[in-house]
């Protein structure tokens, strides 16, 4: 069985005693981006045959094809910043069971040759294999984030291997890695091009798995590729010291959220720190200063300087951390639709230019109308059983009473088009598990496969109005016997907002830490960005009531909504302290009002019993 680790522990396939969640590798990636041929770090060459060194960290590029300065097209090969643990430097390559177009090599079970990473011609042809000592160095990893390669077999072959190119087109061996269902660190190998036949004009090299055809079940990972000549494997590399590590989350409980809900209390929803990693890969002390800011994009608003600092970095450190507080000034100037970049970058010195693209980490954290636990990014998937009536669901909390438009969510390739989900809303019931009773549902059919790997926006007939905290999630039904996979990423941690039910009870989800690609989208409703946090300015009484319900607070109209957002009462305040309002023509059930007054918007709930 394939094994994952995250944090120092591995886990499997989730299947918990009475209730099954499971956590699969992706069978398949979203449409990859088109390598660029990117300006910074051009690289000495004549016609397409490169010039030494050669060098290629992946960080000025990843989510798609390797830069196409230093690398063949195809290949499979796909440049990322999310299935790798601690690399030397952010950005890595992941070669699995997935072409280069995003589909799997087969979609059977299968083991075979798999991605390869081809670099451009090299001209070796003015260098004595005698006296320059040319290496190849790389550091590599099994497993990380996506499925650690399977026991190496004659029936099943799971392998890494480096390959050197001859005159002739003939590809020679000269490094393999088999597959030992574990886990491992980024490990450095330095392989020497010693044999006189590989120094002529277009020598190539390249990385070629070997594994299961189909997913991320047997990834291998790739960084810091590096041919030189005049290298002494006992040494270390560059003098480069690297960011590691992606900046964590600028909110303190979500990655995203929408802009009213932030800043109805933008102090408490900013996280209380702001960091990354960084390594030291040379052996010799590297001072060095850093500096991290955030930076409303598209405005004139100067950026929040929230990090500065300095220290001389021991030989060899790994992970070592800087980290700030983060600052947003004048937020209530911002609007209900805007993004913040977050950045830290080095200022290391180095006078190798390709080393310092690897000094600069972005982050961009958006303030629109939905709330994520995720980075948008999926490194498994994530299901319920596949027989029997089941829901997941999701929690959210705000800041000050809103409306669920809809629900966003990131279905993956391994799905079966045309199987029917319920996406569904819920108020916090008994023991805050969901209620009994969804507030609002919506059925939504899986299409088809090859539309996939992507967000999907399911919208409710009317939006639906919720308070405090509430949940969102989906149900399927007995004529649904089979998987449905959303996506689930690993990089984040929402667990415990995470529950499920087989029809006999909610449980509160105890597996691998992730965040559910499932977002709820939130309308904007009038005044929404004018609802105030003192939801006590205006009191409802009595609740519950017959019929005949009574406000007491200094409003000046309301508006009463049911829980389908369709408003059945509009009025105008007769008096300045109390008021009444006849509700008697009103079913059973909960209602909603909101009560316009000078300071904003205050919205009550009140339930109708007759």
């Amino acid at each position: 069985m394939m094994k994952y680790l995250l944090a120092g522990l591995f886990f499997c396939f989730s299947f918990l005693s009475g209730y099954a969640q499971f956590i699969t590798p992706l069978e398949s990636y979203p449409v990859p981006t088109p390598a660029k041929r990117l300006q910074a770090a051009r690289i000495s060459a004549v016609g397409d045959t490169l010039n030494l060194p050669f060098f290629d960290d992946f960080s000025s590029q990843f989510n798609g094809e390797a830069n196409l300065l230093n690398w063949q097209v195809g290949g499979g090969a796909f440049i990322n910043n999310q299935f790798g643990i601690h690399p030397p430097s952010f950005g890595i390559a992941t070669l699995e069971g997935i072409r280069a177009d995003g589909f799997p090599y087969n979609n059977l079970t299968a083991y075979g040759y798999a991605d390869t990473l081809t670099s451009k011609p090299l001209n070796l042809q003015n260098f004595n294999p005698a006296t320059d000592s040319v290496y190849l160095s790389f550091f590599w990893q099994a497993g990380g984030l996506a499925g650690s390669p399977d026991l190496n077999s004659t029936a099943r072959p799971v392998f890494l291997a480096l390959e050197f190119k001859e005159p002739g087109g003939v590809w020679r061996e000269v490094w393999r890695q088999e597959g030992q269902n574990q886990f491992t660190e980024f490990k450095r190998e330095n392989i020497a091009v010693a044999d006189p036949v590989f120094f002529y004009k277009g020598f190539q090299f390249r990385f070629r798995n070997s594994g299961e055809l189909k997913g991320t079940g047997d990834a291998w990972h790739l960084d810091y590729i590096y041919l030189n000549k005049k290298i002494n494997p006992a040494k270390t590399l560059l003098e480069d010291v690297t960011v590691s590590t992606r900046l964590n989350s600028l909110l303190n409980r979500y990655t995203a959220m929408p802009a009213w809900q932030f800043l109805a209390n933008s102090t408490a929803e900013l996280n209380d720190s702001a960091f990354t990693h960084i390594n030291n890969l040379n052996n010799r002390f590297a001072p060095i200063t850093w500096r991290g800011y955030h930076q409303v994009i598209n405005t004139t608003q100067p950026a929040d300087t929230f990090l500065r600092g300095n220290a001389a970095i021991e030989p060899l450190a790994r992970q070592f951390q800087i980290v700030g507080k983060p600052a947003l000034s004048n937020t209530a100037s911002l609007g209900n639709n805007f993004s913040v970049k977050s950045v830290v970058f080095l200022n290391s010195r180095e006078t190798f230019a390709r080393t310092r693209q690897n000094d600069t980490i972005t982050r961009v954290t958006d303030f629109t109308d939905y709330f994520a636990y995720d980075d948008g990014t999926a490194e498994t998937n994530f299901s319920l059983d596949k027989s029997g009536t089941r829901q997941g669901a999701y929690r959210f909390d705000l800041n000050v009473p809103d409306l669920v438009k809809g629900i966003s969510v990131y279905l993956t390739k391994t799905n079966v088009a045309g199987l029917l989900i319920s996406f569904r809303v819920w108020d916090v019931g008994e023991q805050d598990n969901p209620a009994v009773n969804a507030k609002a549902q919506q059925g939504f059919a899986i299409p088809k496969i090859d539309t996939l790997n992507r967000f999907f926006d399911v919208l409710f007939p009317a939006p639906v109005p919720v308070e405090n905290s509430f949940f969102i999630g989906w149900a399927l039904s007995n004529n649904v016997a089979d998987f449905v996979n959303i996506g689930y990423d690993l990089n984040e941690n929402a667990t415990s907002k995470i529950k499920y039910s087989n029809g006999t009870g909610w449980t509160s989800f105890t597996g691998q830490q992730g965040a559910l690609l499932l977002r709820p989208i939130m309308a904007k409703v009038t005044g929404a960005k004018d609802i105030i946090p003192n939801q006590s300015l205006v009191n409802a009484f009595p609740n519950p009531s017959t019929g005949k319900v009574k406000l007491r607070g200094a409003i000046t109209n309301w508006i009463v909504t049911d829980v389908t957002g369709k408003i059945i009462q509009k009025e105008e305040a007769q008096r300045s302290e109390i008021n009444e309002l006849d509700l008697s023509f009103a079913g059973n059930g909960l209602y909603f009002i909101h009560c316009y007054t000078k300071k904003g918007i205050v919205i009550k709930k009140i339930s109708i019993t007759h």
